[in-house]
């Protein structure tokens, strides 16, 4: 009987420390990936200050976006490859990083960089590379 109690009591104690130990790890992959995503925000900034291609005072592109991938080396890329960061934890919210607010995500999700030549701006999206929302499915 006095052995069944242990059991009982070591069961117990497991399944309130499961939970726990699963939202201590998906903190950890979610502050990684605002790293990364801090990070790749850093790299297209460097991009566009010292590319010409990029560079709005010697720029003849016009006024469209460039829009950039975050690579799993943490460079970014205007093509979108097979080597695109995913993310690796799920926030429970928004998330601020570098002065934006940065919609919440799902695990396995790519990151874009959107620069705008005409106002200046970086644009951070995770998960899809629209920034239009799906009508049909509510994303």
């Amino acid at each position: 009987m006095e052995m069944l109690i242990v059991v009982a009591i070591i069961a117990i104690l497991i399944a309130i420390a499961i939970p726990t130990f699963a939202s201590s790890l998906n903190k950890a992959r979610v502050a990684t990936d605002e790293a990364n995503i801090r990070s790749g925000y850093a790299a297209v900034m460097t991009e566009i200050l010292t590319d010409e291609a990029h560079n709005v005072e010697g720029s003849t592109t016009g006024t469209a976006p460039a829009t950039f991938t975050l690579k799993k080396d943490g460079t970014v890329s205007t093509t979108a490859g097979d080597d695109a960061y995913t993310t690796q934890g799920k926030p429970s919210d928004n998330v601020e990083i570098a002065g934006k607010s940065v919609n919440k995500w799902e695990k396995g999700q790519k990151v874009t960089y959107t620069y705008h030549y005409d106002t200046n701006t970086i644009d951070i999206a995770v998960g899809a590379a629209s920034s239009t929302p799906d009508v049909s499915t509510g994303k």
